[in-house]
């Protein structure tokens, strides 16, 4: 009687303990993000929705608001108001912060799977491949798999100049529940090597458990994971630096050249009147000598 109560209770602690390690499991297996993109439910009624990508400036392509701009499909201005950039016009310095405002909807890729992402067409340029541009020029807002998933039609090894593609942005729309708890956006970020969660909820202005909660903890460098906020955080931006002022010896060079420039007009003017002057002098003694 003893040994069958023992194993009986042997047998319930390894169901337990094998229940609980099933959850953590899942748990876990959730908040892996994914290579291919979130899923999404396509009855969510908040979708489509306007959120915003964090980005990075960065060389030699993307330092300046125009290119960063063409690469999102969206105006200067569209940056440059929420990334608190005084004008459109303004030169951008190696890893600036902006906020790239992007269009989230839940795309249906065949009956049984969903994902939220941001529509981007992309024109293939030369030695483009799907990892290069998602890495380099997304910073890997998307992934080189996930571009495959979108663009089944074409084959990621024979890209040609010109070609048009899909580059699907990760990105996610607030619940009614977090909207109903002031979620007005999910913003898309990448997690650098020398962050982590609790840096970012400090960039963001909020707690290290809202982002746990919307993304898990189990973030990777270089994972897109989504900020849970009211409203977008005033960015910090570096000062333009204004123009070098012309020094002495070239203010002093240029009145010199200034003068020497005026002086030679003038005295071609002059010349110019002697010679008519005694052109018309030599003409009347010419009709003169004539009437005579």
């Amino acid at each position: 009687m003893r040994k069958e109560s023992q194993c009986l209770s042997f047998s319930f602690l390894f169901s337990f303990f094998f229940f609980f390690f099933f959850l953590f499991s899942c748990h876990q297996s959730q908040a892996q993000p994914s290579t291919t993109g979130y899923t999404c439910s396509a009855n969510q009624t908040t979708y489509p929705c306007r959120t915003y990508a964090f980005y990075r400036a960065s060389a030699p392509d993307f330092l300046d608001l125009a290119s960063i701009a063409d690469l999102f499909s969206v105006s200067r201005r569209m940056i440059s108001e929420p990334s608190n950039i005084s004008s459109p016009s303004s030169p951008l310095i190696q890893n600036q912060p902006l906020f790239v405002p992007i269009t989230c909807s839940c795309n249906t890729l065949n009956p049984s799977y969903t994902i939220s992402f941001a529509n981007l067409s992309y024109t293939i340029k030369s030695g483009d491949t799907f990892y290069l541009v998602s890495t380099n020029k997304y910073q890997n807002l998307t992934t080189y798999q996930s571009v495959e998933v979108v663009n089944p039609a074409f084959v990621p090894t024979k890209l040609e100049v010109g070609d048009v593609f899909i580059f699907p942005v990760f990105c996610k729309c607030p619940d009614q529940t977090q909207l109903r708890n002031r979620v007005n956006y999910l913003v898309s970020y990448v997690l650098q090597p020398s962050e982590n969660l609790s840096s970012v909820a400090s960039r963001f202005g909020i707690e290290t458990q809202a982002i746990i909660d919307v993304n898990g903890n189990n973030i990777r460098p270089f994972d897109t994971l989504f900020v849970p906020v009211a409203r977008l955080p005033e960015l910090k931006q570096p000062a333009v630096a204004p123009s070098a002022p012309p020094s002495r010896k070239t203010e002093r060079k240029g009145v010199i050249t200034g003068l020497s420039i005026g002086l030679g007009i003038c005295g071609a003017s002059l010349v110019l009147v002697l010679v008519a002057g005694v052109g018309i002098i030599c003409s009347f003694k010419h009709i003169n000598l004539f009437s005579d």
